[in-house]
């Protein structure tokens, strides 16, 4: 059945849609944080944009394993580099923010019977680390 929206309620959806689009500049990437993640060399210490594009290349795969949508990757790899252009990350714990991010995206995205546990996604991506640092 289709809802019919009152006026009321429409404007009330769009006064929340304009307050959300304002705060989405806020959480884009910024160019400075990215920008040092390209420049940077890889020596095993800093974050580089090779690393980081390995990290998208396994939320791909993962992503293709599962049959999930585009649009989980995409949001997956987007809060990737949300996160990466705000916070440093060594580059040990990068599977790790790219596993939380991934876990994110399909619990944003996917229906909830199709949602991994999250030991299942720590074991199938072959990472060295537990439930409790995925969720912190």
């Amino acid at each position: 059945m289709i809802e019919v929206l009152t006026t009321t309620d429409s404007q009330k959806l769009l006064h929340q849609l304009n307050a959300l689009l304002e705060q989405e500049s806020r959480c884009q990437p910024k160019v400075c944080g990215l920008r040092l993640i390209e420049s940077a060399h890889d020596n095993g210490l800093r974050m580089t944009a090779r690393l980081r594009d390995f990290e998208v290349k396994d939320l791909l795969s993962l992503t293709q394993f599962f049959g999930f949508d585009t649009e989980t990757f995409s949001l997956a790899v987007n809060l990737l580099d949300r996160f990466l252009s705000k916070m440093k990350v060594q580059p040990k714990h990068l599977g790790c923010v790219g596993l939380s991010c991934f876990y994110l995206a399909v619990k944003s995205i996917e229906e909830e019977r199709n949602v991994p546990l999250a030991t299942d996604l720590i074991r199938i991506s072959q990472y060295r680390f537990t439930v409790s640092d995925l969720m912190r």
